[in-house]
């Protein structure tokens, strides 16, 4: 049932590059909007922030390595649960991409929109932003700790925003790698559940016998 739901969700986003053209206007507005605040500054952090990516894969590969190193649960599942959501997420915002075919901003608007810098592939949804919420929302789950929830937030919205803030990709491009990232994340925090709850040993009391107190 819930994965029935997580597709038709993703079903419906999938037409939000074809909504009419005034909100695609908001897309192009807001985008006009932030390239008249850049500074060289802020387009070397922006540029460091979305190339931090690099953390979405390290992220559960970290955490398997280390779980098993120590052989920690929680770390393991942790591990799992991170590894599925990245997974989940970069197949749906590949298929998506390749379904709806959506140019980046810069090659629709060439004479108005000018990036920080260039990349390659269609624009919906951003994988950047898709893959950091996929990691940080089931990091989130499994470790439900303000020190833990707070940074991975920061740190995938901090990716969102640099998408923008580049010029690579509109806010429904963003908006939509968001909800991509948060469902992959709560289907890969719950499919590690299962997985894990059944692969868990029963623990060694449940493996003996009862022992009788005879009086």
């Amino acid at each position: 049932m819930m994965m029935n739901k997580l597709f038709v969700t993703l079903l419906l986003l999938v037409a939000l590059p074809f909504v009419p053209v005034k909100a695609q206007g908001i897309d192009y507005d807001i985008l006009c909007s932030l390239q008249q605040q850049r500074t060289p500054a802020m387009d070397k952090v922006m540029v460091w922030t979305s190339n931090s990516l690099v953390l979405a894969p390290a992220v559960p590969a970290g955490l398997l390595a280390s779980g098993l190193a120590t052989d920690n649960r929680q770390l393991v599942s942790a591990g799992t649960a991170t590894g599925i959501s990245f997974l989940t997420a970069a197949v749906v915002t590949e298929a998506v991409k390749f379904s709806v075919h959506r140019p980046r901003p810069y090659i629709a608007y060439t004479d108005d929109l000018i990036p920080v810098k260039t990349t390659i592939g269609y624009s919906f949804p951003s994988g950047h932003t898709s893959l950091t919420f996929a990691v940080a929302a089931s990091l989130s789950l499994s470790c439900r700790k303000w020190y833990v929830v707070a940074p991975s937030m920061l740190w995938a919205g901090g990716v969102a925003f640099s998408r923008l803030y580049l010029g690579v990709h509109y806010p429904s491009d963003v908006a939509t790698g968001m909800v991509v990232g948060i469902l992959s994340g709560i289907a890969g925090y719950w499919l590690s559940q299962k997985i894990c709850s059944e692969n868990e040993v029963p623990p060694a009391k449940m493996l003996t016998p009862p022992i009788v107190l005879k009086f």
